[in-house]
């Protein structure tokens, strides 16, 4: 201990210099320091990364008035905000004929992968048909586009009736889903839409469906296509289909979605429209003139409707 001491007498320089490199390593240096080894669980965002974010800009109505529509019920909300611009009888329940389709195809794109092969072993006659023949070889990717662009009742039956479970467990599935994303005033009984006292939504959970559906791109893509050609897999049949919707390359704000149409519905009519570079989606159901009425509100809303950040 003496001796130690009298060490530390004769080089207390060489010690405190030592002493000097060990706290600068430990506390000081970044590059090398101890506590490099072990960073904080706590995440910092540079000014940079705080600066990248931008929330969407709110649309402001400048008038109050509603448009003049044959339709009963219609809402048109903004996709980026989810705000409804305006509406009537939204909530209230209505029939959504092939608007139920845009579930259809979701489902059918949740469960199956794109290219599986369906052989046809049944053919389903009732409403519009893309008339799919016994023992034809087809891809869900073109059944699903043929439901998307011509309302294709065939597809969808073809489609639901290939689940494992078969079609109820495939409507199984398309109420799931709906329920998934809060739509409690949506009841699915079938695959294409077809009349049914319990086969009911709103236009509300409706344009909440479409700000869904076109979240998947095969969706978005399929429901802005005027015209198509699908083929079976050896291309022995080819379907030549064209879309439902009129408003399609006739109005330039419209981009899609869905049409739909039964005597006890009506016209209803799902609508992904492009305003000034912003997206919004209408739906007009119990409509005397569903084209006719997309088109009003399309007017309003370039009227009324102006976005600030």
């Amino acid at each position: 201990m003496v001796r130690f001491l009298k060490l530390l007498k004769n080089n207390w320089l060489d010690f405190l210099i030592i002493l000097l490199i060990i706290v600068l390593n430990l506390f000081w240096l970044p590059t090398f320091s101890f506590w490099s080894l072990y960073p904080s669980k706590t995440k910092s965002f540079s000014n940079t990364q705080i600066s990248q974010f931008e929330l969407p800009a709110t649309p402001v109505i400048k008038l109050v008035n509603k448009p003049l529509i044959s339709a009963s019920n219609y809402i048109l909300i903004d996709v980026d905000t989810n705000k409804v611009l305006v509406s009537q009888n939204s909530n209230t329940r209505i029939y959504p004929a092939s608007i139920t389709k845009l579930a259809t195809a979701l489902t059918a794109l949740n469960i199956y992968p794109l290219d599986e092969v369906i052989t046809i072993d049944e053919e389903y006659v009732e409403g519009k048909v893309m008339e799919l023949k016994i023992g034809e070889k087809i891809t869900v990717k073109s059944l699903v586009s043929a439901l998307l662009v011509y309302s294709a009742n065939d597809a969808a039956f073809t489609l639901a009736k290939h689940q494992q479970l078969g079609v109820t467990g495939f409507i199984n599935q398309m109420n799931l889903l709906v329920k998934s994303y809060g739509l409690k005033n949506t009841n699915f009984v079938n695959f294409d839409g077809l009349q049914n006292e319990n086969h009911y939504s709103t236009v509300y959970d409706l344009s909440q469906l479409g700000r869904i559906s076109i979240k998947n791109k095969i969706v978005k893509d399929m429901v802005k296509t005027k015209q198509l050609t699908v083929s079976s897999v050896n291309n022995n049949i080819q379907h030549e289909l064209i879309s439902t919707n009129e408003l399609l390359g006739v109005v330039p704000e419209v981009e899609g979605l869905k049409t739909g149409w039964t005597p006890e519905a009506k016209g209803c009519f799902i609508s992904l429209l492009n305003i000034n570079g912003h997206y919004l989606i209408s739906v007009v159901a119990q409509s005397d003139d569903r084209f006719e009425d997309t088109k009003t509100i399309i007017n309003w809303a370039k009227k009324n409707i102006y976005w600030q950040k």
